[in-house]
């Protein structure tokens, strides 16, 4: 039998053939157009050797915000805000200096932060103290103030252009955009928009539970050092302007030095232990334990032949879950939400599929029952004032605390024969159990809490894993705010 004779290639000439199919393939495609519109952006930027040297960036500028699904009332128009904000990054030495003036949400805000190696810490001017950051982290803390300056997003793609791909071009405003990926060190990735002709950034965007999607607007350039600055930016949540930000200085490779300062005028305070991420379950007496982790807990307290879920917040199914290690055998009869807010309808859902009924107000009925799995099936129990559930081995009274500074209705849980209240966003409880100046939604649980005669001996909340006592809350509400100097540049 005469054998076909094969003529074999030689690897030189394979690798080329690999390649040219390789070429052909969506994927690379995808790689190699982004790398043309990096390529061009960064010679829009001012040129890869100007980003390559964009090392240190300090800007000021001025806050409008919009309270999008976070406002005294559910649904537009948006509560509004100002505040005044500095920031600072030092990519070589992955430092970062930050200062946030203003108040919004029943909430005085006058703090900082300085992340640098050992010697990192939160500032709260309010208050008087710098309190050290156990586990600094440069990433994290740095990302936002990234996301919203278009060169430092440019320098990201640089660095980090085997990455990214090309999506494809769309219109934007009226103009042709080439749309490429930026994945970043921490946080969902990002879809930036690039001007076909001025090849400058002109919005990005990306799905960021449980706001939805996030655009982010660069507008009114002006070119500073050679490269162009955004001045003015815009940030919508699910095509809802949730921030502006007026750039009104901005400084390019200025001596980060002057940023290390720390304020001579703060209380230093010791680095709390780092927040859990374990969902973890506690005890507060016989039958009610408080479940959360990462900062997000709910109450379950249980009934002679049911249980009562208090709290939405996020995580709510790894939080029944662990109850469920404890008490096996009995139903989830009621799951009460606080208020109206996003992060705290989060529960409805998993609440719903436990066959429970939901507590919340009339007034929050349409943002309760969108959050449902099915809205119309949804069991809810509107309370007017307050609403007593009595199971037998404890009564809950669930309680309307409001109109508060954060919320026109506020619903709150108080156990009267246990002494235990559990609060959503009223009573700021540090890890560390040291207690700043009360804030305005502090002062208005106190009222209540005084003019109903509770005999309050525990307090806990959605948002802290520590449990606070009555003397707590009265040392908040005994300090004046401080106000420090050095919370401005």
């Amino acid at each position: 039998m005469k054998i076909k004779h094969i003529p074999i290639l030689s690897a030189g000439l394979l690798l080329l053939a690999s390649n040219a199919v390789a070429e052909d393939t969506i994927a690379l495609r995808a790689v190699n157009k982004a790398g043309e519109v990096i390529d061009a952006a960064l010679v829009a930027y001012g040129g890869a050797e100007a980003i390559t040297n964009l090392n240190v960036v300090a800007r000021k500028s001025n806050f409008t915000t919009w309270a999008t699904t976070q406002s005294l009332q559910p649904g537009a128009p948006w509560d509004q805000g100002q505040t005044s904000n500095f920031a600072a990054i030092n990519f070589s030495e992955e430092q970062f200096r930050g200062a946030t003036k203003g108040s919004g949400g029943g909430f005085d805000i006058d703090a900082g932060q300085l992340i640098n190696g050992e010697s990192s810490y939160t500032f709260d001017f309010r208050a008087g103290t710098m309190t050290a950051v156990a586990e600094p982290d440069f990433n994290t803390t740095s990302g936002p103030f990234i996301r919203v300056t278009a060169p430092l997003l440019v320098k990201q793609l640089q660095n980090r252009r085997h990455t990214s791909h090309w999506l494809g071009e769309t219109e934007f405003d009226g103009r042709a955009h080439d749309v490429v990926t930026l994945v970043m060190e921490v946080g969902p990735a990002l879809s930036l928009y690039f001007d076909q002709e001025t090849h400058l950034l002109s919005r990005s965007e990306r799905v960021l539970a449980p706001f939805g999607q996030i655009d982010y607007r660069f507008k009114d350039y002006v070119t500073i050092d050679g490269i162009p600055f955004a001045k003015t930016f815009e940030l919508y949540a699910d095509d809802q302007q949730n921030m502006l930000i007026d750039r009104y200085e901005t400084v390019v490779n200025p001596d980060f030095a002057q940023y290390l300062e720390l304020p001579k005028d703060l209380e230093a305070i010791a680095a709390a232990p780092p927040a859990s991420t374990e969902v973890e379950l506690q005890e507060l007496a016989e039958g009610v334990f408080l479940v959360g982790g990462a900062g997000t807990f709910v109450m379950f307290v249980e009934m002679d032949d049911y249980v009562v879920s208090i709290g939405g917040t996020a995580g709510v199914p790894e939080r029944i879950a662990e109850f469920r290690k404890v008490v096996e055998d009995k139903p989830i009869r009621y799951g009460v939400l606080t208020h109206h807010h996003n992060d705290h309808v989060l529960g409805v859902a998993p609440y719903q599929a436990e066959g429970a009924t939901v507590l919340t107000v009339k007034a929050h009925e349409e943002v309760v029952r969108a959050a449902a799995t099915d809205g119309e099936a949804l069991k809810l129990k509107f309370v007017d004032g307050s609403e007593w559930l009595d199971g037998g081995s404890h009564k809950i009274q669930i309680i309307d605390i409001g109109p508060t500074p954060h919320s026109e209705h506020l619903l709150v849980a108080w156990l009267p024969e246990e002494g235990i209240l559990f609060e959503a966003d009223h009573f700021p409880n540090p890890a560390n159990g040291r207690m700043a100046p009360a804030q305005p939604v502090t002062r208005r649980l106190a009222e209540v809490i005084d003019a109903r005669g509770m005999d309050v001996k525990t307090i806990v909340g959605a948002h802290s894993a520590r449990i606070a006592s009555r003397e707590d809350l009265a040392k908040a509400l005994s300090l004046l705010p401080v106000n420090a100097a050095g919370s401005s540049w």
